[in-house]
C-alpha cells in the first residue's frame, strides 16, 4: 500500500502514487512541494529509484517503527483536482494553477458553440454575514444592495468616495449571508477596507473562505443542457441556487463573469475534484487562464487593475448595469449622479482591433492629438491582435460616437469596436432619466451667463 504521511501536503499522492515515483512527481503540487526542500524520508513506503536528494526530490523510508514514532495524523485527500486537471493536459503555474491546457482554439470554439469549464478558484471569496450585510454593502458599493434577496445574484462596483473604481464584485445573496466574487488579489484589500467601515453597533462580520472553497466558471450555450446532465436544473437569470453533489454544497448562480451565457459554481475543495471529472465528462471543454484572459478582451469585460482602475469611473468602464443613481447616499455616489445627469462621461471602455501588437499604456492617437489609452492586449490563435482601451467620446463639448474611430498606438493602426459585456444605460425600472444631450455644454453656457 503507497501512503504518505510526511506532512498533510504531500497526502495529495495517496490517490494516484504507484510504483513508479515519477508518476507521483508528475502532480504539479508534489513538484513544487519538492522544490520548497522537503527532505523527507517518508514521502511513500514504495521503492523508487532514481531520486536526486541534492535537487529537493524526497528520499523513501519504510520502517513502520519510525512511522509509528512520528505518530503524525495526516488526513486523506480524495479526488484531487489538480491529478484531473493534468489528466486534461494542463500546463500549471508554480502556484499549481491551470494556466493553459494546450487547447486555446478549441476552448474559444467551445465559448462560442457549445462550454467550457474554467478553475477560477484564484479568485478570491468574501462571505459577509450578519443582520445588517445587506444594509452595509449597500453603502460601501454602487448597487441597490439593500433590495437585493435571497436567491439573487448582482454585479457591483466598490469606488473611492470620488467614484472611482476598484473592484467589479459579482454578489450571490442565501438566507444567511452573502459571498462576494472578486479578482485574484482583492480579497484582503477588500476585507481590509469594509472592516473599517463597519461602525460601532453593525452587525457585521466579513471573512475570506477563498481557501476553504473551489470556484468554476461553466460558460457557453450549452452550459445549462451540461448542468442537466448531471441532475441539475440552471438558475434563472440572476438568481442562486444551493445544490448538492456527492454530500457536499454546491452553490450556482447564473452568470459566467463574461457576456457568454453560463454558470458559476462555487463548491467545496474535497468535492471540487469529482465536480470538475463530472463536467468534462458531460461535454465541457477544459479553459486555462490564458484562454480566459483572452475571452476576457474579446467580449470587453474590465478588470482591476487594468481597465479597473482609480483614473475611471464605472460609467467610463461601460457599468451601468451594476450602478445604481436612486438608491439614496453611498460611496461615491455623488460623483456619479453629478456625472450622468451633465452627460459628461468623458471616455468609454472599447474594444480595439490591431495591426499588430502594442504594449498596455500605450496613448491611442487621433493624427497628433491624444484620443485615449490602450489597457489590455493579446494575440489570439490566428496571429490577430486585439485590445481594449479608453477612448475618449467627448469633443467640443459633444458626445460622439467612437465605435469605427480609426486611431494609432505606437505608429499600430487600431479600429474601435465595441464588445458584448458592456452596458451605457441604467436597467429599465430604476427611474434614471436620461440627461440631455448636451448638458454638460448648457451648464457652462449658464455658469457664464450667471458671472
Amino acid at each position: 500500500m503507497y501512503g504518505c504521511a510526511a506532512c498533510q501536503h504531500c497526502t495529495t499522492v495517496r490517490q494516484v502514487c504507484s510504483a513508479s515515483f515519477p508518476r507521483c512527481l508528475a502532480l504539479p503540487s508534489v513538484r513544487k512541494h519538492a522544490r520548497s526542500g522537503c527532505q523527507s524520508s517518508r514521502y511513500c513506503s514504495g521503492t523508487h529509484e532514481g531520486l536526486n536528494p541534492a535537487r529537493g526530490a524526497l528520499t523513501c523510508r519504510t520502517s513502520a517503527t519510525e512511522d509509528d514514532a512520528l505518530q503524525l495524523d495526516v488526513p486523506d485527500i480524495d479526488n484531487d483536482l489538480e491529478s484531473y486537471q493534468g489528466q486534461l493536459g494542463a500546463v500549471f503555474n508554480d502556484a499549481g494553477f491551470p494556466m493553459t491546457f494546450d487547447n486555446t482554439q478549441e476552448a474559444l470554439e467551445a465559448l462560442q458553440t457549445s462550454c467550457c469549464v474554467t478553475d477560477m478558484s484564484n479568485w478570491d471569496r468574501l462571505h459577509i454575514s450578519g443582520r445588517d450585510r445587506l444594509t452595509f454593502l449597500h453603502g460601501q458599493s454602487t448597487f441597490d444592495c439593500a433590495r437585493a434577496q435571497p436567491g439573487s445574484a448582482f454585479d457591483t462596483v466598490f469606488v473611492t468616495p470620488q467614484g472611482r473604481c476598484l473592484e467589479l464584485a459579482r454578489c450571490l445573496v442565501q438566507s444567511q449571508g452573502l459571498l462576494v466574487l472578486v479578482s485574484p488579489g482583492s480579497g484582503v484589500m477588500l476585507a481590509a477596507r469594509l472592516a473599517k467601515y463597519i461602525l460601532y453597533g453593525d452587525e457585521v462580520s466579513v471573512v475570506d473562505v477563498t481557501s476553504k472553497t473551489k470556484m468554476f466558471s461553466l460558460t457557453g450555450p450549452l452550459s445549462s443542457a451540461t448542468l442537466e446532465g448531471l441532475e441539475a436544473a440552471a438558475p434563472g437569470p440572476n438568481c442562486v441556487a444551493l445544490m448538492g453533489f456527492q454530500g457536499s454544497p454546491v452553490l450556482v448562480a447564473e452568470g459566467s463573469g463574461l457576456a457568454a451565457p453560463g454558470y458559476t459554481l462555487v463548491v467545496d475543495e474535497q468535492a471540487a475534484g469529482e465536480l470538475w471529472r463530472n463536467l468534462t465528462l458531460k461535454g465541457a471543454k477544459p479553459m486555462g487562464e490564458v484562454e480566459w484572459e483572452m475571452a476576457r478582451i474579446l467580449q470587453g469585460r474590465p478588470a482591476a487593475g487594468k481597465e479597473l482602475t482609480e483614473q475611471h469611473i464605472p460609467l467610463e468602464a461601460g457599468l451601468y448595469h451594476a450602478v445604481s443613481l436612486n438608491k439614496g447616499c453611498y460611496m461615491g455616489q455623488e460623483t456619479l449622479a453629478k456625472v450622468h445627469k451633465l452627460n459628461a462621461v468623458k471616455q468609454q471602455l472599447q474594444g480595439l482591433v490591431l495591426d499588430g501588437g502594442v504594449q498596455a499604456g500605450t496613448p491611442l492617437l487621433s493624427g497628433s492629438e491624444k484620443a485615449g489609452t490602450v489597457t489590455s492586449v493579446t494575440q489570439l490563435p490566428d496571429g490577430s491582435h486585439i485590445g481594449l482601451g479608453y477612448v475618449r467620446c467627448r469633443a467640443n463639448g459633444r458626445q460622439i460616437a467612437v465605435e469605427g474611430l480609426h486611431l494609432t498606438a505606437a505608429g499600430v493602426a487600431a479600429t474601435v469596436v465595441s464588445r458584448p459585456y458592456g452596458t451605457w444605460h441604467f436597467p429599465e425600472g430604476q427611474g434614471v432619466e436620461e440627461p440631455a444631450p448636451d448638458a454638460a455644454e448648457d451648464f457652462k453656457d449658464r455658469a457664464l451667463a450667471a458671472k
